[in-house]
């Protein structure tokens, strides 16, 4: 089925480093066609002139009396390759390995810090903590995708909060890299799962907010996908939580902007439940 596509949605998958294969001229259609039919009557021709031949391999077994013996020993070998290669081919049907049954195991948290350390105003019961891969956690808000991250807090005005908390988490077998022109410092990379406790429980945040699938399925242990994930609020120790882009998906797809902004203001209007 052809996929018609205007300028603008050509220039959009473009930007997303999708390339598009357009189905050739169908002008070309017949001429294929018509080789194929061509081509059929010459092999039928072909086939009907090399028919003949079998008629004369009844006349190969009469000469003599070797001549068994040795049809015998030619044929033998034949069946042990046979064989062989049943047994070769066996290995190849077996079942892959199943995956993991807890994935997350090997993700690690690094322990939050301030986004705002020099802000004065805001409230500790109005708490944020935002979750996410952070090449650099002691400075998460430099760089590209901490400065789009920057934006998107101060867009809600959080920049004048001293409770806005950030802690960066790093995929299994990912070394650290540092955003390029900023010292590398090093990092307390602990497992994730008692990080995240002692993480939430040290800033008592109203809501957190996890950007990225991949941080998301970590953190929330769900293997479901994005659009999935950020349509529901989840728990985390008992604080509700959002799911929403990572920054560096956001500079690459500027057309999830407006679905991010619209996560950030469900978040914003989350609370926690009043304590017993």
């Amino acid at each position: 089925m052809a996929l018609t596509l205007d300028t603008r949605q050509r220039a959009m998958l473009q930007e997303m480093g999708i390339t598009v294969w357009l189905p050739k001229p169908a002008a070309t259609a017949p001429a294929v066609v018509t080789m194929a039919a061509a081509q059929r009557p010459a092999v039928a021709a072909t086939a009907v002139e090399t028919s003949p031949a079998p008629v004369l391999a009844p006349a190969v077994p009469a000469p003599d009396v070797g001549a068994p013996a040795a049809a015998v020993a030619v044929t033998a070998p034949k069946a042990t390759p046979t064989t062989t290669t049943t047994h070769t081919a066996a290995p190849a049907a077996a079942p892959a390995p199943a995956p993991e049954a807890t994935p997350c195991a090997e993700w690690r948290m690094s322990p939050a810090v301030q986004a705002y350390p020099q802000a004065t105003g805001g409230s500790a019961d109005n708490a944020w903590l935002v979750i996410w891969e952070c090449a650099n956690p002691a400075t998460p808000l430099e760089g590209d995708t901490g400065k789009l991250l920057n934006n998107m807090l101060r867009a809600l005005r959080l920049h004048h909060s001293r409770h806005v908390w950030i802690a960066s988490v790093q995929r299994p077998g990912q070394d650290d890299v540092p955003v390029a022109s900023l010292p590398a410092a090093p990092v307390d990379w602990q497992p994730l799962t008692p990080c995240l406790q002692t993480c939430v429980r040290q800033t008592r945040p109203a809501r957190v907010l996890v950007l990225g699938m991949h941080t998301a399925r970590a953190v929330l242990g769900s293997q479901e996908a994005l659009g999935r994930l950020r349509a529901q609020v989840h728990q985390i120790h008992h604080t509700p939580a959002v799911v929403s882009y990572d920054p560096a998906y956001l500079l690459r797809s500027p057309h999830a902007k407006p679905a991010a902004w619209a996560d950030l203001c469900r978040a914003h209007a989350l609370h926690p439940p009043p304590a017993a």
